[in-house]
């Protein structure tokens, strides 16, 4: 710009003198026309003298140009200068880019850690309560309260025994051979796990499902053939077709004999079960194990039911 300028300027310069010049020749031509010699004359000087003027003109043009040449570093003039407006879009894009991918980085970053937190969260949730469903929908189908008539004649059952882990297993006093082993075998199970330190209360429990042989003395005399710890029950038809019901066993009475009515054999589902403190069924054990593995079984299923009771004591506060 300042180039331009200054060019104008020295042309400006030259017309005005270069027209000064023009008015003296014209002049000095018309004044005086019989001088013929002296006025070519006087032409020549003044055309010499126009030469000098317009040459030092073009040494002053050259002479500014060269300044502003030297003024910058590049020879050029700067795009930018004086203008401010460029400048301060630039500032503003630059302000603007700052704010903009990273920003949306970060946010989308931090949102897709909290949201896979929360989906973590969530399938925990639900893969407890669908476990809680299923052992709620499995001991609402085996188990339940009960009542029967023990071996000292009254009414006693599951509201009674509460709070302690118990062991029942069904069978009948006439029977030869498989109802001794198993409760033998149960009676053993109890010995086991009560030998362990800080062993839980568990009480083996026998149930007849033959109470028309089954009395309650008849109970009383063959349990105490086995332990002093296990607890005898019978009661009538209805009780015990009930009981048997609730706890899902079989039983049926097989053909009499014509010599001996009451010589019979039944045939029932030959199962242990466990029950927790609260009444519900927790497991259930049948002909095949040992006394040994069903002892360290029900060990685990006492533990992990303690450390189940303690979480939800601690959630309550």
């Amino acid at each position: 710009m300042l180039r331009t300028v200054s060019l104008v300027c020295s042309s400006a310069n030259l017309c005005k003198n270069t027209k000064s010049v023009w008015s003296l020749a014209s002049a000095a031509r018309f004044s005086d026309k019989k001088k013929g010699d002296d006025l070519e004359t006087d032409l020549q000087k003044d055309l010499k003298k126009l030469n000098e003027i317009l040459k030092t003109g073009i040494k002053e043009t050259e002479s500014l140009n060269e300044k502003l040449q030297d003024a910058t570093p590049t020879g050029k003039i700067d795009k930018n200068f004086m203008n401010f407006r460029k400048q301060a879009e630039q500032e503003a894009f630059k302000r603007s880019s700052i704010f903009n991918w990273k920003t949306v980085l970060g946010t989308f970053a931090v949102g897709g850690s909290c949201l896979a937190a929360l989906f973590y969260i969530k399938k925990i949730r639900l893969e407890e309560r669908e476990k809680h469903r299923k052992q709620t929908a499995g001991k609402a189908r085996i188990g339940g309260e009960w009542e029967l008539i023990n071996t000292s004649g009254k009414l006693e059952g599951s509201e009674e025994l509460r709070g302690n882990w118990l062991l029942m297993y069904f069978g009948f006093t006439n029977c030869p051979d498989i109802c001794p082993d198993e409760i033998e075998k149960m009676v053993k199970v109890v010995e086991l796990i009560e030998a362990k330190k800080n062993a839980p209360p568990i009480v083996p429990v026998f149930i007849s499902v033959d109470p028309e042989r089954d009395s309650v003395e008849r109970v009383k005399e063959y349990c105490s053939e086995f332990s002093d710890k296990l607890k005898g029950f019978t009661g009538s038809q209805e009780q015990v077709n009930k009981v048997a019901k609730t706890f899902r066993v079989y039983h049926s009475q097989g053909p009499r004999t014509s010599k001996q009515e009451d010589d019979y054999i039944v045939d029932h589902t030959v199962i242990m079960y466990l029950i927790d403190p609260d009444g519900q069924f927790h497991d259930y054990y049948g002909q095949n194990r040992k006394a040994e593995e069903i002892a360290n079984v029900i060990e685990m299923k006492v533990l992990k039911y303690q450390a189940q009771n303690r979480k939800s004591l601690l959630n309550l506060f």
